[in-house]
Formats: structure tokens, C-alpha cells, sequence
């Protein structure tokens, strides 16, 4: 995020719950952090392929069953596991 955008921050873990439909309905409660990043349209556009592959590491690696994103206020999610 640093290397692509210019920086950014990382918030306090917080508390939530999810509902996970493919464990049907099951709440998973959480403690998600919230990472947040400033940035242009054109940087996401050129940085697109290093943030999704950010986000896949970052899922991946923490073992979530989706990561979400904001871009320009629309809500964007990839979902684990990949679907090939």
C-alpha cells in the first residue's frame, strides 16, 4: 500500500459479526482491522493488479472467508477460498 499509493493506516481492531452463508448462516464474530488508504482513481487503475494481489496475501494469509473494499464509495469483495 506504501510502495503503490503513497501509504497507509491501519485502525485498532474492532469488534463485528458476519454471517456466513456457506457454513449456512453461521455467525463468525470477529475482531477485523480496518485499513484505510487515500488515493486517486488513476493510482487504483495502475496499481490494480499489486491491490488485488495485496488483498489475496493479506486473506490468504489471515484465513478470512472474504476481505472487503471500497473503491469510490462501491463495495467490492473476493472470497475465499479462490474460485479458479
Amino acid at each position: 500500500m506504501g510502495a503503490t499509493f503513497g501509504g497507509a493506516m491501519a485502525f485498532p481492531k474492532a469488534r463485528g459479526v458476519w454471517r456466513d452463508d456457506r457454513q449456512a448462516g453461521l455467525l463468525i464474530y470477529d475482531e477485523p482491522v480496518v485499513i484505510h488508504c487515500y488515493s486517486t482513481l488513476k493510482s487504483v487503475e495502475n496499481g490494480a493488479e499489486e491491490l488485488r494481489n495485496f488483498l489475496v496475501r493479506m486473506g490468504t494469509a489471515t484465513n478470512q472467508g472474504a476481505v472487503g473494499f471500497v473503491i469510490a464509495g462501491d463495495y467490492f469483495e473476493i472470497s475465499f477460498p479462490l474460485e479458479d
